[in-house]
């Protein structure tokens, strides 16, 4: 089953002329998937969806919000306290993705999200070598500096690839004494 379908499950009606599933599409193509629909509150999908009722909203929010404490229970621990587990949640998702961003967009993302203290960015390498390029470096730096400017501290910037013999799947900026 795609995650529209169960999407579609969640909202259970759809709006005049959508069915569930088409509007839990919809939704989901308004969020890039469902990546950018955990970064949703209620407030913006009641807003953005018209005749989509709050209550309806927030259940669609708690499922969301259970899902991710689900994977984040999983992961050794239950904190997302090492590098390691940071790939171990995030590494098979990232792996099959690539996008370029901007250091101003997380920092933006991050301070619309509710009680923002802290952050930790991950990425990956297509290339499956998770060492740093001078660009990573630099996007660091600013992301950083700009974290600190705005109260937000960058707790580390963890770059996925493959793991080698030899090397490990991730590079952490926090581990190499660069945070």
């Amino acid at each position: 089953m795609g995650a529209a379908e169960l999407l579609g499950i969640l909202l259970r009606t759809g709006l005049p002329g959508k069915s569930a599933i088409e509007l839990a599409a919809e939704i989901l193509g308004s969020r890039e998937g469902l990546g950018g629909l955990a970064r949703i509150t209620p407030q913006t999908l009641q807003k953005e969806f018209k005749g989509l009722g709050m209550a309806k909203a927030c259940q669609v929010a708690a499922a969301i919000e259970l899902g991710r404490r689900v994977g984040v229970a999983e992961v050794a621990g239950g904190m997302m306290d090492t590098p390691a587990k940071v790939e171990e949640l995030m590494g098979p998702e990232l792996r099959k993705n690539e996008t370029a961003v901007q250091p101003q967009e997380i920092l933006r993302e991050a301070l619309g999200a509710e009680a923002v203290y802290s952050l930790v960015v991950v990425h990956n390498h297509p290339s499956g070598d998770p060492a740093p390029s001078p660009a990573d470096l630099e996007f660091t730096r600013k992301l950083r500096d700009g974290a600190k400017a705005v109260g937000v501290l960058l707790q580390d910037h963890v770059i996925i690839g493959v793991a080698r013999e030899g090397r490990s799947g991730y590079y952490s900026f926090k581990e190499a004494g660069y945070l």
